[in-house]
């Protein structure tokens, strides 16, 4: 059903401009909106807004991109704020906060009656679920004293495909909706870092638990059966 048409001007005295909403033009609601007025913010007036000890502090730690260090810049990128308990997110911790690393995540509440180990698997849950990236950094650098940026040279110089097949990775993972990363491929024994492989070609050596007879046996196997089918 389409909406219907609101007719009239705007209630705020000296404007003529046709009503959007709430008695207001476009540009007056949008100032209602940000800053509950509809006169214009001056700078004496920014402390007033509820947005500015969150503007404030991520300033004096230094968490801004430049163009966030504009109060104004920076109520209009994070506008709105979701209804209910929210605080404001890096998607990427590495980087400043900026008009494409942040997002609104909602504080958990522990429910009555649940116990630690429910309550932080929940919380984990949640945090993985907003910031995959973030948890994969961690792991990295947990279980191979890797970085972010180490992991994507590594990746780069292998032009993105398995350091074994040479092929892309194609295995899909069902709990992030998205292909699987190239897996960080470890001695075992001396557990030194070596090059990048996809989930086949790691799951395979993982396998053998890297016992190169055995994959030998394995190569001679296949070519004995391929010369007997021929």
């Amino acid at each position: 059903m389409p909406r219907k048409k609101i007719e009239g001007i705007c209630s705020v005295e000296g404007c003529d401009k046709p009503l959007k909403g709430r008695l207001y033009c476009r540009n007056h609601y949008q100032m209602n909106y940000l800053y509950g007025r509809t006169t214009k913010l001056h700078s004496g007036d920014k402390r007033k807004h509820p947005f500015y000890i969150l503007w404030f502090e991520r300033k004096q730690n230094k968490q801004l991109c430049e163009e966030w260090l504009n109060f104004k810049v920076f109520v209009d990128g994070i506008s709105p704020r979701p209804e209910g308990d929210y605080f404001l997110l890096q998607i990427d911790g590495s980087k400043p906060f900026g008009p494409d690393n942040f997002r609104w995540q909602e504080h958990l509440k522990r429910k009555e009656g649940e116990s630690n180990k429910d309550w932080w698997a929940r919380k984990r849950a949640a945090r993985i679920a907003a910031n995959p990236a973030l948890e994969s950094d961690r792991n990295l650098k947990r279980k191979f004293g890797l970085t972010r940026e180490q992991y994507d040279e590594k990746l780069r110089n292998q032009n993105y495909v398995c350091a074994i097949c040479g092929q892309k990775e194609t295995s899909f993972d069902g709990r992030t909706g998205s292909f699987r990363n190239l897996a960080v491929d470890h001695c075992h024994r001396s557990t030194g870092i070596r090059e990048l492989l996809c989930w086949r070609c790691n799951s395979t050596l993982g396998k053998v638990d890297d016992d190169v007879e055995l994959l030998k046996k394995m190569i001679d196997y296949l070519e004995k059966h391929k010369r007997e089918n021929s």
